[in-house]
């Protein structure tokens, strides 16, 4: 007889130091643990919400959970034990929406720097002309005009000011001012047609502003040139200070198949630190026939990969960004927007980037091979088409449990919520930037409106799962990139629905502690399929934990967003430790 005893359950349930285990599992009753957590307050995030004192870990997974005496039971000689001294411990939180492959590149050439007024664009912009001097274009870090301290886009006559003799583009992703040199050179005249799919904001004499929108595929050409491959060195730097977020598994919501190659190429060498599911961007100026012939030719399947890194879903964009004006609303934007965004028509509502041929083409081929779906789509009106899109694929082609995905989604109506519950449709939304943007956006939107913004409390009460995250994208501070990755700030404005002023913005869309926490947990990991492994301490599940500086359930609200991870451990192995 071997000294390891193994139990198979046949059916129903048992409890291991105080924790169930699932029918069938194979459970190492005997075998000592390779890493022991004791005195903690242990937030299981279970279906029971559950507090334990341990949690016990081998081979990767969580063997007990329970109280200290039972759990300590499992110490062997090579076993790590960790006194939490009475700290608390979460699973590990999952970001499910970042963009690390596009953040990085921009840290290997010059890190990222915030711009906060149109004063700190043109001084960054002269600096750039004397660091990089010639003819070529320049382009601004990510320019938000709610972030300004002017609260407005810049205007072409200040880019010229501060670079008069060659092309500059103040790059808002969805929106764009250009200087001069660049309108010339981009071929935007008064009596030049809006290029394709794009918008040219022009003066009563018909003169352009400077101001273009959704003009990125036009501009495209004059973009710096890409470096051949992706800098590993930062991928793995910004991955490391996820983990000493308390952030052990990410979702790239802006990925390529060579994004994917480069996060393999990690993994291989070793150097993946952090749980990865990589989404597939489907291309810009997709054709609807074509649309299931680019799918085909993937060299990817959907969920190919393990608990490390897989392949995610395919996605779409939509519409553009409220931050910009250019979401494509229920409602006109009103005259309110027009300082923030420089809206000049009353009947403005934003626009499809995407057409709804494109929108349904991309999403039935799609679903019809297998995959999961995800679009970027900002406004309420957008929403309708991409629900539209989603509904007549399932209709076309029925699957079980798609778990399609709605990116950003940010003005939930009740009755738009209940449909979303009714598809199985998942939310990816941003709290954050209620923080970040809800005094621009209160303005220039109204209070009404502003009430539903991010309303996760509207989505949960008609059933639909959400997972909150951070859209990180540029910059490596977790509190002063342009969308700060502190989970924490990401929780604390669920719960609170402060401003950066303070103000508070929709009351009636705040959540508990323990939803907010499950949001970037348990319905996190369902976001990609992934609830029976991750996302709450449960005997089986990964060995993801998280040990707080403070109690996110009973810390002082105005602190939350102050916690900070003591110790973050993936798979039973401490990755990070103050």
């Amino acid at each position: 007889m071997t000294s390891v005893v193994l139990a198979w359950l046949a059916a129903g349930t048992i409890v291991i130091g105080g924790a169930a285990v699932r029918a069938g599992q194979q459970v190492a009753a005997a075998e000592p643990a390779d890493l022991i957590v004791l005195n903690g307050k242990v937030v299981t995030v279970d279906a029971r919400a559950s507090v334990a004192e341990a949690v016990a870990i081998r081979g990767g997974r969580i063997i007990a959970v329970g109280d200290a005496a039972s759990v300590r039971a499992r110490t062997g000689p090579a076993t790590r034990v960790i006194d939490a001294r009475g700290r608390t411990v979460i699973p590990g939180l999952i970001d499910s929406h970042v963009h690390a492959l596009g953040a990085a590149p921009v840290e290997a050439v010059r890190p990222f720097r915030t711009l906060s007024s149109v004063g700190d664009l043109q001084a960054w912009l002269r600096d750039e002309a004397r660091r990089a001097p010639g003819t070529g274009w320049i382009w601004s870090p990510r320019v938000y005009p709610t972030r300004l301290a002017e609260g407005r886009f810049p205007t072409r006559a200040e880019l010229d000011a501060a670079v008069p003799d060659r092309p500059v583009v103040a790059d808002g992703a969805y929106a764009f001012v250009l200087n001069t040199a660049a309108l010339r050179t981009a071929g935007i005249t008064a009596t030049s047609a809006d290029p394709a799919g794009a918008q040219v904001v022009r003066d009563p004499g018909g003169e352009p502003t400077g101001l273009v929108r959704n003009a990125r595929s036009v501009l495209a050409r004059y973009l710096p040139p890409a470096t051949d491959a992706l800098p590993l060195d930062q991928i793995e730097a910004l991955h490391r200070v996820y983990l000493q977020s308390g952030i052990t598994s990410v979702v790239e919501r802006g990925g390529t198949v060579e994004g994917y190659r480069a996060y393999e190429a990690l993994k291989t060498t070793g150097r993946l630190h952090v749980r990865a599911t990589v989404t597939l961007m489907l291309p810009a100026g997709l054709q609807p026939a074509d649309a299931d012939r680019v799918i085909a030719s993937l060299p990817l399947q959907p969920g190919q990969g393990d608990d490390r890194l897989k392949v995610g879903p395919l996605k779409l964009t939509v519409d553009g960004g409220i931050l910009l004006g250019t979401s494509f609303m229920r409602e006109p934007y009103g005259q309110s927007s027009r300082a923030l965004y420089g809206v000049q028509d009353a009947r403005y509502r934003g626009f499809l980037s995407t057409t709804p041929d494109v929108i349904h083409a991309g999403i039935k081929a799609g679903h019809a091979r297998g995959w999961q779906m995800t679009a970027h789509v900002t406004g309420d009106a957008g929403v309708d088409v991409v629900l539209d899109a989603f509904e007549a694929a399932q209709r076309a082609h029925p699957r079980a449990d798609p778990r399609h995905t709605l990116i950003h989604a940010y003005f939930p109506t009740p009755e738009v919520a209940h449909r979303v519950a009714t598809l199985g449709v998942l939310v990816d939304t941003q709290p954050a930037w209620l923080f970040k943007d809800g005094d621009a956006l209160r303005a220039a939107l109204g209070p009404q409106r502003l009430a539903r913004f991010i309303g996760v409390r509207t989505w949960r009460d008609a059933g639909a799962r959400v997972a909150i995250n951070t859209d990180h994208m540029f910059g490596a501070d977790r509190d002063t990139a342009m969308n700060p990755f502190n989970p924490f700030l990401t929780m604390a404005t669920a719960v609170s629905r402060r401003t950066e002023s303070g103000q508070v913005v929709g009351a009636g869309e705040r959540v508990t502690r323990d939803e907010a926490l499950r949001m970037m947990t348990i319905d996190a990991a369902a976001l990609s399929f992934d609830e029976a492994d991750r996302g709450s301490i449960e005997v089986g599940k990964l060995g993801d934990l998280v040990i707080l500086s403070d109690d996110l359930l009973t810390v002082p609200e105005a602190r939350l967003r102050t916690i900070t991870a003591d110790m973050t451990i993936v798979g039973g192995v401490v990755v990070f430790e103050k």
